[in-house]
């Protein structure tokens, strides 16, 4: 972590991330050293089936993209599949979600990290766990993470926090996550 970042919007200006302004569930959660972050949060069976789903289908993109190339009709039998996988996925994180409705707020995300406001004060450089469910998608993800700063004198504190040890498909899902939701701000603007 770099000592001259503070903020999510640093973070990414530096790294040459993207980021967005959107909805999503966050829990935050002090992490240990010897803490992964899932032992930081009671995770339902159906939070890790949403996650292993999603993780799987950022991984089996590029190969049935090359097998679409290859087989027109296997590659459009195995895109019904995933959309009905993708919807079976969408109802469960639904009926998961419905406990988190009160930890919805506007985040400012980015592939290094994120930025949100706090009931709860953190510390410069603490370890952070993050339970991040992003809408409307209902992609879930469980996250480690460094505090760049806490900023506001009483609550709800504005943290920033950057990613760590973040594997390749999480920030993949993050990626096509923002690149989605920029794409509905351009169509939903009105062009003059």
């Amino acid at each position: 972590m770099n000592d001259d970042i503070e903020t999510i919007t640093e973070l990414a200006n530096r790294r040459q991330y993207f980021r967005v302004e959107n909805k999503a569930s966050v829990d935050i959660a002090p992490r240990a050293d010897n803490q992964t972050a899932a032992e930081c949060f009671e995770l339902s069976p159906e939070f890790g089936l949403i996650s292993e789903f999603q993780l799987l289908d950022v991984e089996s993109k590029h190969l049935l993209r090359t097998l679409t190339d290859k087989d027109k009709n296997l590659g459009q039998f195995l895109k019904v599949m995933n959309k009905k996988l993708d919807a079976l996925s969408r109802v469960l994180a639904m009926n998961n979600q419905q406990n988190s409705n009160d930890n919805i707020q506007t985040v400012n995300l980015s592939e290094g990290g994120l930025a949100l406001k706090s009931e709860s004060e953190y510390t410069k450089g603490q370890s952070v766990a993050i339970k991040l469910i992003l809408l409307p998608s209902y992609s879930g993800l469980i996250l480690e993470g460094d505090v760049l700063s806490c900023r506001g004198s009483q609550s709800p504190y504005e943290v920033h926090i950057a990613f760590t040890d973040i594997s390749e498909a999480h920030q993949q899902l993050i990626a096509r996550h923002i690149m989605r939701v920029q794409t509905q701000n351009r169509a939903s603007t009105p062009t003059s």
